[in-house]
């Protein structure tokens, strides 16, 4: 397992322009630290898991280094070749099918195809990630422009982080992945429960988040104590909600016995540690702007944007300096787009907020 491991990585430090001796240093580092935690007993699984896979540590091991140039045959002509390609596309289907609208879009054609000539290069294992706003883009204006359905027509450009999400599945665990992945699925439960009348109940599916991590709780009552406490929440505010449809609000007071745990044990466990304190509190600020929004202007269908501060906060305080600005695009970019639909009823044109994510990766990059 070890040869495997180490043959993997240099294969992928082959594809970097670096001296041999750099090669070898990595390589040797790898080699001792893989033999430290085999002799305390870790078996292969575990090592290659708190090393990180060779995929996955291979851009920060490389950093400052240039791929080494393996062009496609003819990649590099295709590339040049693509904008002339569309333009001439773009003039046929303009002149000779008065098609200027949808038309332009064939100029996504030259991005896209430089996208897969380059990654293709070393075979990149984030090509779908890269190439997931173009698609996204092309569905949402597809939906908007022959279905009119801007909105919720915007939720298919979820699939851009639920992708970067899942091409990281190999270093997480399927809990990890699912929990990861959890928040995406609640805003597009969310969404669909408010378009069918839901907005103010329906906030509760984001409670999914944390009730997920739970599973990563070790000792069997506090998990199920927790679950039930929050379970009878869900259950208790949904009643009162029903039951006096002007008294919502109220319903929040179902939600004591989490906070009072929370108070009693000093922290709440959710699977991932201790919560640290500004956490806390930002998850608080968060859960206090959805309320307010929600209830005092009625506006529940936007206040779900305040729960993005949690992970962008997290982005900006656990990402490493040199990738919290391109990490934190995909959220900045879903306030501005929804922001300026649902207020200014821009859909149509507010999508091109999204574009802020490649062009950030690739001036960050460059």
């Amino acid at each position: 397992m070890k040869n495997d491991y180490l043959k993997e990585l240099r294969d992928l430090l082959d594809n970097y322009k670096m001296e041999q001796t750099e090669r070898d240093e990595i390589i040797s580092d790898y080699d001792e630290m893989y033999e430290g935690y085999n002799g305390r007993g870790m078996v292969d699984d575990d090592i290659v898991k708190k090393l990180g896979s060779p995929r996955s540590i291979i851009r920060d091991l490389t950093e400052g280094f240039r791929k080494v140039e393996k062009p496609l045959p003819g990649g590099e002509k295709v590339i040049a070749l693509t904008p002339f390609i569309s333009l001439i596309a773009f003039f046929i289907l303009g002149f000779g099918f008065d098609l200027w609208h949808p038309g332009w879009l064939v100029f996504l054609i030259i991005p896209v195809t430089a996208i897969v000539v380059e990654m293709g290069k070393t075979r990149d294992e984030h090509l779908t990630t890269a190439l997931s706003p173009f698609f996204a883009s092309l569905l949402f204006l597809y939906l908007g422009f022959y279905h009119n359905l801007w909105h919720p027509g915007w939720i298919v450009f979820i699939i851009i982080p639920m992708l970067g999400v899942w091409n990281s599945r190999r270093t997480l665990t399927l809990l990890d992945l699912i929990v990861s992945l959890s928040p995406f699925i609640a805003v597009i439960a969310y969404v669909y429960l408010g378009l069918k009348g839901y907005w103010i109940e329906g906030w509760v599916v984001f409670l999914i988040i944390p009730m997920l991590g739970l599973f990563n709780e070790k000792v069997v009552w506090k998990f199920l104590l927790w679950e039930l406490l929050f379970i009878g929440g869900i259950a208790g505010y949904l009643y009162v909600g029903y039951i006096y449809p002007d008294m919502w609000a109220y319903g929040l007071f179902a939600f004591i016995p989490v906070l009072v745990l929370g108070v009693i044990t000093g922290n709440v466990q959710i699977g991932f540690g201790d919560v640290p304190k500004n956490y806390k509190i930002v998850i608080l600020v968060s859960t206090a702007v959805f309320l307010l929004i929600g209830f005092i202007f009625n506006g529940w269908g936007i206040a779900w944007l305040a729960f993005l501060a949690i992970p962008v906060y997290a982005i900006n305080t656990e990402a490493p300096k040199k990738d919290r600005m391109v990490a934190s695009t995909p959220f900045i970019a879903l306030v501005i787009f929804f922001t300026l639909g649902f207020f200014f009823d821009l859909w149509a044109y507010s999508w091109m907020a999204f574009l802020i994510i490649p062009m950030v990766a690739i001036i960050k990059n460059n």
